[in-house]
């Protein structure tokens, strides 16, 4: 549960020098509820270390454990089996997933493949069925000249869409346990956590399904990418908010010249600025969130923003997280190192902080004309 930081069940949000408080339904705060008590029975130090060494690059028992929550399917209608909910407790989820660096197929499948799903007219009942329980595994893939690089969790999908121009396709695991016609190579990250690969396509072979053509498309693949980076922005927050919760007892601990370091008011400083920028962002995400909830075609826009604030958050509290805890914070056995990787890796994930910058600003000047 936040302990330091924003009011129970409220946000402040500061916009365009205004100050809207925001109130979470009681459905929201159930969820909330539910999904931090999730993540701290099924995250730790341990558990994602060693979900980070084995093949798999994440852990099986909590990714069925979400889909028997429901959480897998939860931006998926509720007639084709998932929760239809929207943005603001995706986000509410996922901020609990970034507090202890959770990760799996969660945000591929759950939130990118079943957002760009959604976005077409042509949809599969029964695949969208699979994914929101959890049994189907599904990654987004858009391929350029015949390769498409740096795909979250294809490694090890049960299902790929596949964007190859304007047309898309699904393409399903063969008996071999490959995509045919589909070469995929994991990639080794800074931040593993996370599993990337870059595809290469051979040739489309029969075995591949067509599922839609045309701008709509184009349009379901920047949808799933916008909301992908909404997702991220409210796992850096709460991993940000980790790193400050930690360094915080640290700093209540550590003695330094017969004094608690916290008592010192550099120290002092430093985390203070830390909170503020971590509260800011966590404004950034659920005004975002709320924002694409109520006009969907703000998502990009909002997204981007969202982002941006939350992944330099996150960077600012996991570097002073390390300054602060001195040298024990730079060994590979402190958690600090993690959240940092986490911090640069999200920093580039779906489109560099500067990129989205530019796009912001594009999309700004363009509202102005």
């Amino acid at each position: 549960m936040r302990k330091w930081f924003t009011v129970e069940a409220t946000v402040i949000i500061m916009c365009w020098g205004s100050c809207v408080q925001f109130e979470f339904t009681e459905e929201q705060k159930m969820i909330r509820t539910m999904a931090d008590e999730f993540a701290r029975d099924h995250g730790g130090s341990e558990r994602i270390r060693a979900a980070m060494a084995s093949s798999l690059g994440y852990d099986m028992e909590t990714w069925l454990s979400l889909g028997e929550l429901g959480l897998a399917g939860l931006l998926i209608g509720a007639d084709q089996g998932g929760q239809g909910l929207g943005p603001v407790e995706m986000a509410l989820v996922h901020e609990a997933l970034g507090r202890y660096l959770i990760s799996g197929p969660m945000l591929a499948s759950g939130v990118i493949a079943a957002t760009f799903l959604a976005g077409l007219k042509s949809q599969e009942l029964t695949l969208m069925q699979s994914m929101a329980s959890g049994e189907l595994r599904v990654a987004l893939a858009r391929f350029a000249d015949g390769q498409s690089l740096f795909v979250l969790d294809a490694h090890h999908a049960d299902c790929l869409l596949a964007c190859i121009d304007d047309t898309a396709y699904i393409v399903y695991r063969n008996e071999a346990g490959e995509f045919p016609g589909i070469a995929v190579e994991r990639l080794t990250m800074l931040d593993q956590t996370r599993v990337l690969s870059h595809l290469n396509m051979v040739e489309l072979t029969p075995d591949a399904q067509k599922l839609s053509e045309g701008s709509e498309v184009t349009q379901a693949y920047q949808d799933g990418l916008a909301m992908g980076r909404l997702a991220t922005a409210a796992e850096a927050v709460g991993a940000a908010q980790t790193c400050l919760m930690r360094t915080v007892e640290y700093a209540q601990e550590r003695e330094q010249f017969g004094r608690k370091i916290g008592s010192f008011q550099a120290l002092k400083h430093e985390l203070a600025n830390v909170m503020v920028n971590t509260e800011a962002a966590i404004s950034a995400v659920y005004f975002a969130a709320c924002t694409a909830a109520e006009s969907p075609d703000a998502l990009y826009q909002m997204a981007a923003l969202a982002r941006v604030q939350a992944s330099e958050a996150l960077t600012h509290a996991a570097g002073r997280m390390i300054q602060l805890h001195g040298g024990v914070g730079f060994t590979w056995e402190h958690d600090a190192h993690l959240y940092f990787k986490r911090a640069r890796g999200t920093a580039t994930l779906f489109g560099s902080n500067a990129s989205l910058d530019e796009a912001i600003a594009a999309s700004i000047l363009g509202d102005a004309a």
